[in-house]
């Protein structure tokens, strides 16, 4: 028995992610990593004098920075961020 696959390829001129999402997701993924660890070990080394329990908690605080950041961003690149008024707008002019 053979069974047949169909495969649905894109055309070259359309992609399924957009350059900016994936621009974004990348820049906010090496955030992620960055921004912590930097945060970490540079507010234990010269801000807290090696208290390691204040320099984590100013990394889990620049994490969830980070992790709102990136919320915000998708938030209003879905477009589901508007004006009020805005849809009722949209709406007349159709």
């Amino acid at each position: 028995m053979s069974s047949s696959r169909t495969t649905t390829i894109a055309p070259n001129n359309s992609t399924a992610v957009p350059a900016k999402t994936v621009r974004a997701l990348v820049m906010f993924t090496a955030a992620m990593v960055i921004a912590p660890l930097f945060s970490f070990y540079f507010t234990s080394s010269f801000i807290f004098n090696g208290n390691r329990q204040w320099a984590g908690l100013t990394a889990a605080i620049v994490a969830n920075i980070v992790v709102v950041g990136y919320v915000v961003f998708a938030w209003k690149e879905d477009g589901l961020l508007y004006k009020p008024g805005q849809e009722e707008e949209s709406k007349k002019s159709k």
